[in-house]
């Protein structure tokens, strides 16, 4: 049996107010870019309050990080952006936004398996599940606005929910794939949104201090790439191996090449090279 659709009234009655954490939770059949269209709406006389949630049962032209296609099938998994006005955050700190947003698909899908699923992140953000370490989900964060007080966070989730192992690319997964194809979609999206609205209201509360917020520690402890000998692609091209051996409070990566020199990265692709040490 084809997966219906998402049932909005049921999700706003889950997370949406006047009791849930989400302001505003709307769900469209087809779009192109559920990121897009909250960026467009972000400012304006009708700008899209903080905490507003845009899902579509299927996108056209989704993207991942550095312009990567990242493609859907219709009411199979969850596609999905947030809207964020975080004033209690200095702009500057909120590079952690989309790492908040793999942690919470981590809880998340601890929570709906009941741990059966081994879920971590491989840095910095890309879900990984199954004994395989396989990518079941991708996240891509965008700001809006110009000025620092009428800037907005866009975050976009995509999650492989009840794909099937044939119709998922090269080393991806689902959860049904990992054996749990009688979940429910909107469960799933109920059990991320409240992850991440409590991320949200801890990372905010601290005024971005992921320390004292003990974030990043529980980033660490469900982090995969840490303790791994990597390989890095930095934009650029430079290429930069060694062992991962933190993330900062930044949210940077800290690699310790083979002569001892330790870089730390805000940004580039990481493969994991072989299995971290015991």
């Amino acid at each position: 049996m084809a997966p219906g659709p998402l049932d909005q009234d049921a999700l706003r009655h889950a997370v949406g107010p006047p009791t849930g954490p989400w302001a505003s939770l709307d769900v469209v059949a087809r779009t192109g870019s559920t990121n897009a269209d909250l960026l467009a709406r972000a400012s304006g006389p009708d700008a899209a309050p903080d905490r507003t949630v845009l899902v579509a049962e299927h996108q056209d032209a989704g993207r991942g990080r550095r312009d990567r296609v990242w493609s859907d099938r219709a009411g199979e998994g969850l596609t999905f952006s947030i809207l964020l006005r975080p004033r209690e955050v200095a702009v500057e700190r909120w590079g952690w936004a989309p790492l908040l947003a793999g942690l919470a698909l981590v809880e998340a899908v601890d929570r709906v398996t009941g741990g059966e699923v081994p879920a971590a992140l491989k840095w910095p953000n890309d879900l990984l599940l199954g004994t395989d370490a396989a990518k079941g989900a991708g996240i891509l964060a965008e700001v809006g606005g110009g000025r620092d007080d009428d800037r907005t966070l866009v975050v976009g989730i995509g999650l492989n929910v009840g794909t099937a192992v044939a119709d998922l690319p090269a080393g991806a997964t689902s959860l049904a794939a990992e054996g749990f194809g009688h979940l429910d979609r909107e469960a799933v999206l109920v059990a991320v949104l409240r992850a991440l609205a409590d991320l949200d209201a801890r990372w905010r509360g601290a005024h971005g201090d992921v320390v004292a917020a003990g974030i990043v520690e529980d980033y660490r402890a469900r982090c995969a790439t840490l303790g791994r000998e990597v390989t890095v692609t930095l934009p650029g091209g430079r290429v930069l191996d060694g062992r991962a051996v933190d993330v900062d409070r930044d949210g940077r990566l800290a690699v310790r090449e083979p002569g001892g020199d330790t870089t730390v990265v805000s940004a580039g692709d990481v493969v994991h090279v072989r299995p971290a040490a015991r």
